[in-house]
């Protein structure tokens, strides 16, 4: 009676925790709420989420182990596990499970925004600029930060669409369901590199200041892509424009 007690106890748990990121993954979607408050709102959610399940008695006061039988699986053994698997969760794994789908969440609106006209290549390109980014030392270091640095100001936003007004549309359809699926093979690292380390691009209906200082890489779709100069190079970018 204990151990049905105990397991009906933490299919109520898992369920109550899986139903609130449910709701998470949902409004991450759908919210058109400043980015800065959609920050603090979740990372409420999630506080409270790992408090609750670490006050719970089965991660904490629960003296019993159960373990469940192990079974067969086309062919392959499964190996029993016990609960006693859960004392080693904390709010870390919670907070790594909250970043992984955040980071995600701002590549793929990204991708959306800047390039949901663009054919596979164009799009995995500008992820390929936001992970250089994250990689390089002059920006930021992760992918939410990069994408909406400057966003907070009417202007110096690194990602037009994060200030121009874009987000005031929800992403919806098939160009957001791929952008998704872009941004999952961009963190995972599947995507062959192809703009030549690039952390600048613009699209091919404009000439701003700033390219006149970098060097370019190539053209991919409609985007013009850039990096920085090395030494030498940048000599050869300042004599040009003063010659």
């Amino acid at each position: 009676m204990a151990q049905r007690h105990l397991i009906q106890r933490l299919k109520r748990a898992t369920t109550g925790l899986a139903a609130c990121a449910a709701v998470l993954v949902t409004a991450g979607a759908v919210t058109l709420a400043p980015e800065r408050a959609r920050q603090q709102d979740e990372a409420a959610l999630w506080r409270t989420l790992a408090v609750n399940y670490l006050s719970d008695e089965i991660a904490a006061n629960t003296e019993e182990t159960i373990q469940f039988a192990s079974f067969t699986l086309n062919g392959a053994e499964l190996s029993p596990r016990t609960l006693d698997d859960l004392r080693s969760f904390d709010t870390s794994h919670l907070e790594a499970a909250h970043l992984a789908a955040r980071e995600r969440q701002c590549m793929a609106e990204a991708i959306y925004y800047e390039a949901r006209s663009e054919g596979l290549s164009g799009q995995m390109a500008v992820a390929e600029v936001i992970m250089n980014r994250v990689r390089h030392s002059a920006y930021p270091n992760t992918v939410c930060d990069v994408v909406y640095q400057g966003s907070e100001r009417t202007t110096g936003c690194q990602f037009t669409f994060t200030c121009d007004g874009s987000m005031e549309r929800a992403p919806y359809g098939r160009g957001w369901a791929r952008s998704q699926l872009v941004a999952e093979h961009a963190l995972m690292g599947f995507a062959r590199p192809v703009t030549n380390r690039a952390t600048h691009y613009h699209t091919t209906e404009v000439d701003p200041y700033w390219n006149d200082s970098l060097v370019r890489t190539r053209k991919i779709g409609s985007h013009v892509f850039y990096r920085f100069p090395n030494r030498s190079e940048r000599q050869l970018l300042i004599d040009d424009r003063e010659a």
